[in-house]
Parts: structure tokens; C-alpha cells; sequence
């Protein structure tokens, strides 16, 4: 569809570039149609028709037809929800917004998204706003956050998409705002256990009552540990989580089946610190004043949200509670199915592969509190992968209930195999399963594993460092050809060595 609008102008430049048409100075019947006709095929944004006076040029008037298409009304468009995708992410990236994605995909949990899953992205109605955005960090609320901007806690919520406000996770996309906007100058402090409204004003030399409407509290009534306030003012407020914590960082979000996560937390005094991911418990090691726990996500957990619940206890006894949701995301994880030789089934056996199983599961239940890699991990081989880490597997025609806990690397039988990263050996003999093993603990919680060797080349005991040769390549086990399985477990769930060679881990 055209819309045609005219314009009468004085044509000052008979040079210019445009259709002349000179058939006196009037357009009417047929030559209005030819003339529209000439414009629909020459024209795409604009033409000018000029119709000049018969007494010669630059004497005369043009008519301008602008022609402006009416735009195509864009059709929606389907997405397939990749690892890491949140609703407010799509919805950002499509230029719509949360609320046009649920309706119009029926959504009842827009907090919960499968990888793989379709959704429709309506086109937008018109052109967004610029948003205020914030990404939820560790121990966050939302009436926090809210405060923090000025802003009402329900519309954060209504603007995001939140099926439970209280339920936010690290990591998460907020929509502040529909309009560009700096926080309020001032910060978030978290209520300490025994502090009072006018202690905490007293201390920051503000008044009672300003906090009071500023926070919107009731007139009375204690205040609860854990709670945040806004104290309004020119300098960033220490501390924004609860007694005794500082800072707490855990990278990366979301995290991922199969992979390792790291959570770095500070504290204002020394203390002692434990947690729980989901059902995982933490171990945590101190360096340069930051305690770290590194844990793997098992490698077929469900996708959702799981709780992180810290507790450090400070040398007189006091204790001090962190809890926050934790994202994990579905890994992009193929399929394969083993044949298994006549002469090596007997290894399938569950009895002999739960013995072996139990056997490494009490070797990396042993916690040691130094570290000895530094940075990358090397790969152990120089040859290419064959089967990747978290592949789900069927054994001769069996159902696909387990993942391969490794990476496979071709190689000839003899070639060597190099350790990755600084360890000691734990472990170096003949298994059935596994054939000829090595096991290296590289400190903190941190194994490698490497299977079906034809030689082992160090002792338990050893400390190796990077590049040393540890073993060579073989097929012993339950093995259907020459190759290396190379495992690792963090907090004794195994994970994707690979990741630690592209990563530097703490």
C-alpha cells in the first residue's frame, strides 16, 4: 500500500536529478494515471514530477509526489532457548519485552526455561524505552535493589516477569525502569544482629526520621537482622550483606551441567566457614584472605534453581547466614551408543563396576587444603577427542541412564601421556574396569583421572609437574580400542576437564 502526498514548489534548478515530465501545466485524467503508474516503477522512497510552465524553464511550478510505503507488518519470529537464555535476556536481545513473550507463548513459569524449548517472539508494538537494568549478585534482594533505585519493589517484579518475587538468583536480569536512571547516591546497608534504627543512624550521622520515610518503615518496632536499608548520602554503605560477610562471588553464572563453579567469599574477621549447593556440601580453602570452594553440577542434574546456603561462625561463636539461589542450565550434551566385545562384557557386571565406582568416590572425598596447580591445565595428549565429557550413553542396546564421565583422546598405544597441572599421585595400579589408572590430586578438592594405559610411568606419592610423563596410552579394561580417558572430579563430581583448559580456575 502507497500513500501518495503532494507538495507545490518552485523549481529553482533545472538540472536537477528527476523525472520530467513537460505536458503543460496541468496533470489531469489519464496523465495523473500515467504518471502514477511511472512513479510505482521507478520510485521506491521518492519521486518528483515536475510539470513546467510552457514558457519556458525555471518559470514554472512542480508538483513532488512523496511516495511512503506503509511499513509490513513483521511477523513473529521462533526461538530455541539456548544454555544460559533467560526470559529478560531474549526479550532484550528480540527488542521486546517479558510480558509480550509470556502471553504470547502461554507461560506459566517464565523463570524456568528448558534448553531446546520454542518460543514465539511476538514482534514489538513500537519502539522500546531505554531500560534500567541490574544483574541480582549474591545475598541481593529485591526490596534491596528496589531501594537502592528508588523504585517500587512490585514494579521491578511486573517489568521483569517474576513468578516469585523472593526467589531471585545470581545472576539474574531485572528491569529497573522503563527509562535510563543512576542509582541513588548513597548505598544498602544490612541490619546487624542487635542494631536499632538510631544506632545505625547515629553511626552514619543521619536522622532517625529521614531513614524511617526513606525506607518506608513503620514508626516503630525492632528492626530484623538482614534487612537491608537504604542510607541515603555521597558514599557507597559497607556492609551490604549480613554479618559476618563482606564480599561473596560465584563465577560462572549460570552454571552449567557438567562444569565447575568457583565462590570466592570475604569476611570481616577470620571465621569458620561451610555450605551447601543444593545437596552438594562445600569445602573451603583460605588464600590471600578470600575463602574458595570450587564444586562441580552433576552432569545430568535437573535444570532450575537450587540454594546456596553459607554459614560462617566467627572464633567467639557468633554465626552468620548466607542463602541465595543458584541457576544451573541444561549442557548441550550428545548421544552414543558403546558395543561392548563377547570376551569384556563381564565388565558390565554392576557389582564389579559399583566396587570400582566406590573405591574413587573415597579417594576424592579427601580434602586437600593446598593448592598446587597454577592457572590453565594443559591437555594431557596432543591429539584430537573422539568423545566429549557428559555424552549419554547405551551399552549394547541398554537405555542411555548413564554419561560418559571423561574425555576421549585418540592415540596409538605407547604415546605419551603428559600430567596437566603440578599434583601428587594417589593412585597408579591395574584396575578391572578402568584398566591401567593414575589418579592425580592437584589439591583443594581438585582429581584428574586417566584411564586404559599401557604403562604407568610414576608412584603413589610422586609429585609431578606440568608436562612430566605420568603413563602412555593403551586398552586396557574395558576399552574397545587404543585411547585416553581423561576424568576429573571437583568436590568429587566429575566435570568437564576441558573447561579448566580454556579457564583459569580459582
Amino acid at each position: 500500500m502507497v500513500e501518495v502526498r503532494s507538495v507545490i514548489q518552485k523549481r529553482e534548478d533545472p538540472q536537477q536529478e528527476c523525472l520530467v515530465l513537460r505536458c503543460g501545466s496541468r496533470i489531469v485524467g489519464a496523465g495523473f494515471a500515467l504518471l502514477l503508474a511511472l512513479a510505482l516503477l521507478l520510485a521506491s522512497s521518492v519521486l518528483a514530477v515536475a510539470a513546467a510552465e510552457s514558457s519556458g524553464p525555471g518559470s514554472g511550478e512542480a508538483i513532488v509526489l512523496t511516495l511512503t510505503p506503509t511499513p509490513t507488518p513483521q511477523r513473529p519470529i521462533t526461538y530455541v532457548v539456548q544454555p544460559g537464555d533467560t526470559l529478560f535476556s531474549i526479550a532484550q536481545h528480540y527488542g521486546t519485552t517479558v510480558e509480550a513473550i509470556v502471553q504470547a507463548n502461554g507461560l506459566t513459569n517464565p523463570s524456568l526455561l528448558a534448553v531446546g524449548q520454542e518460543l514465539v517472539i511476538p514482534a514489538p508494538a513500537g519502539p522500546l524505552p531505554a531500560r534500567t537494568t541490574w544483574t541480582v549478585g549474591p545475598g541481593e534482594t529485591l526490596a534491596g535493589i528496589a531501594r537502592r533505585y528508588g523504585v517500587a519493589a512490585q514494579e521491578i517484579a511486573r517489568r521483569s516477569g517474576l513468578v516469585n518475587p523472593v526467589q531471585l538468583y545470581i545472576g539474574q536480569s531485572l528491569a529497573i525502569s522503563d527509562a535510563e536512571m543512576e542509582p541513588r547516591p548513597g548505598g544498602l546497608y544490612v541490619v546487624r544482629p542487635g542494631e536499632t534504627l538510631l544506632s545505625i543512624a547515629l553511626r552514619h550521622r543521619l536522622s532517625p526520621w529521614l531513614l524511617i520515610q526513606v525506607n518506608d518503615l513503620p514508626g516503630s518496632g525492632p528492626l530484623l537482622a538482614g534487612q537491608p536499608l537504604y542510607l541515603p548520602g555521597q558514599e557507597p554503605v559497607t556492609p551490604t550483606l549480613p554479618f559476618p560477610f563482606l564480599t561473596a562471588d560465584l563465577k560462572p553464572v549460570p552454571a552449567v551441567q557438567g562444569e565447575t563453579v568457583r565462590l570466592a567469599v570475604r569476611t570481616e574477621r577470620p571465621v569458620t566457614l561451610t555450605g551447601r549447593l543444593g545437596d552438594t556440601p562445600l569445602a573451603f580453602a583460605q588464600e590471600g584472605g578470600t575463602y574458595y570452594a570450587l564444586t562441580g553440577i552433576y552432569a545430568m542434574a535437573s535444570p532450575g534453581l537450587y540454594p546456596l546456603v553459607l554459614t560462617a561462625t566467627t572464633p567467639s561463636g557468633e554465626k552468620g547466614w548466607l542463602a541465595m539461589m543458584v541457576r544451573v542450565a541444561a549442557g548441550d550434551y550428545d548421544r552414543e551408543q558403546i558395543i561392548v566385545p563377547p570376551d569384556r562384557a563381564a565388565l558390565l557386571d554392576p557389582e564389579v563396576i559399583r566396587a570400582e565406582r566406590e573405591r574413587l568416590r573415597a579417594l576424592g572425598a579427601i580434602f586437600t587444603p593446598r593448592r598446587y596447580w597454577q592457572g590453565h591445565f594443559q591437555k594431557p595428549v596432543d591429539s584430537p577427542i573422539t568423545s566429549r565429557f557428559g555424552t549419554r550413553r547405551s551399552y549394547n542396546g541398554g537405555p542411555y541412564t548413564s554419561f560418559h564421565g571423561g574425555t576421549d583422546f585418540y592415540g596409538l598405544t605407547g604415546d605419551p601421556v603428559r600430567a596437566p597441572a603440578a599434583g601428587v599421585v594417589v593412585l597408579a595400579e591395574p584396575l578391572q574396569v578402568r584398566g591401567n589408572a593414575i589418579v592425580l590430586d592437584h589439591g583443594w578438592g581438585v582429581y584428574t583421572g586417566y584411564w586404559h594405559l599401557s604403562a604407568i610411568s610414576v608412584t603413589v606419592g610422586q609429585r609431578v609437574e606440568p608436562g612430566q610423563v605420568i603413563g602412555a596410552i593403551g586398552s586396557t579394561g574395558l576399552s574397545t580400542g587404543s585411547h585416553l580417558h581423561w576424568e576429573m572430579w571437583v568436590n568429587n563430581v566429575a566435570v568437564n576437564a576441558l573447561q579448566w583448559t580454556e579457564e583459569p580456575f580459582p
